[in-house]
């Protein structure tokens, strides 16, 4: 498993940021790798959801959203798969004088175990890094429009 945090402050309200994390068209908006929401429930995200993602490019089109938390404006975890890849993906957002600050902690692994600890260390764990760290900005560019 490679754990990693990334944080960004953010020049917009909790309910902006919360609203690109949770609203199915924001989410298309910011995340560039992502075509369309496959019948997303109308009340995404809630626990015990399963939403797929049709994702641009790659081997693996589907992307697997399993929201396990959601506590609006300051939480959202859930657990994603795509392919052999998995995420325990939590975005924590904290109120501050002006804007928010959203924190990304992510644990990235394998669902191949004999290979699973150089690979994820090597190659996985650095991408998903860089891929999460786009994905603040452009989230922050998004809410600060």
């Amino acid at each position: 498993m490679y754990p990693f945090r990334l944080t960004i402050e953010i020049n917009a309200s909790p309910a902006r940021v919360w609203r690109a994390l949770s609203d199915p068209r924001e989410v298309l908006r910011w995340d560039r790798s992502l075509e369309e929401a496959l019948a997303a429930p109308e009340d995404y995200p809630k626990p015990g959801q399963h939403v797929r993602w049709l994702c641009r490019s790659g081997f693996f089109r589907i992307l697997h959203d399993r929201p396990l938390e959601v506590v609006r404006e300051q939480r959202l975890r859930s657990l994603l798969s795509i392919g052999l890849n998995r995420y325990d993906e939590t975005y924590m957002i904290e109120p501050l004088a002006a804007g928010c600050r959203l924190t990304a902690a992510v644990s990235v692994w394998l669902a191949l175990p004999v290979v699973h600890a150089f690979s994820e260390w090597l190659f996985l764990g650095a991408a998903s890094r860089r891929s999460f760290a786009t994905a603040l900005r452009n989230i922050k560019r998004l809410c600060e429009e």
